[in-house]
């Protein structure tokens, strides 16, 4: 095996490597740095007979995270998300969702360039208003034990005694953290206040680097 990092030219017959050849699977922890964090609805009422709409609020430079899960065997991809999305079955914030995205392909244990932009591109399209990701490479043997986490988290969806989302605390980012964690991945430290934008910062430290620009569709993998 080696820790070596390397890029190739796109093209589906040619792997990308991103680091450690072999078959372990793959945990790469994404966020949406330029995404619009929406912090209040769009309200309208009426005042002395007159009807009154307020805009929806939204707030930059927060980020939004998720996380993408792939086989290393198989190329077998999963992209699961936390946040406030709505459900019907249940009051309580804060629901766990799967967006359906391509599988990647892998040759000789990597993932090839155009297989992992393709999967980008998706996430971005469906989850990141369109923008720009970054994201952190982790490898190991738990892909299995992590799906099964996070369908187990999406199953609480309407359990009355779900953890409500909270903007500081127990957001789209800590979803991904605790992951991490759960897999044995030593994530970074976790604050406090956890910020999507400003956490993958201090966890691309120490970890390998993806960054991705859904304009150019640009990837970039570094140490």
């Amino acid at each position: 095996m080696t820790d070596t990092v390397s890029s190739t030219p796109v093209a589906d017959t040619t792997p990308y490597e991103i680091f450690l050849s072999g078959n372990d699977d793959f945990l790469i922890p994404v966020v949406f740095p330029d995404y619009l964090i929406s912090v209040a609805d769009e309200q309208s009422f009426e005042l002395w007979g007159v009807k009154i709409k307020t805009p929806a609020v939204k707030a930059p430079y927060l980020g939004h995270a998720g996380v993408i899960l792939i086989n290393g065997e198989t190329g077998v991809t999963r992209y699961y998300e936390y946040g406030r999305y709505k459900n019907p079955k249940s009051d309580i914030p804060g629901n766990v969702r799967k967006v359906g995205v391509s599988n990647v392909t892998i040759k000789s244990g990597l993932i090839t360039e155009s297989s992992l932009l393709k999967v980008l591109k998706e996430v971005s399209l469906r989850s990141g208003q369109e923008g720009r990701i970054s994201g952190v490479v982790l490898r190991g043997k738990f892909f299995s034990e992590a799906d099964s986490w996070l369908r187990g988290k999406m199953d609480l969806n309407n359990s009355p005694d779900k953890i409500p989302y909270d903007l500081d605390s127990h957001n789209c980012m800590t979803f991904v953290i605790d992951l991490a964690d759960a897999m044995g991945l030593d994530p970074a430290w976790k604050p406090p206040v956890v910020v999507p934008s400003a956490y993958i910062e201090q966890f691309q430290l120490s970890e390998i680097d993806l960054d991705y620009d859904y304009k150019t569709n640009k990837l970039t993998v570094s140490e």
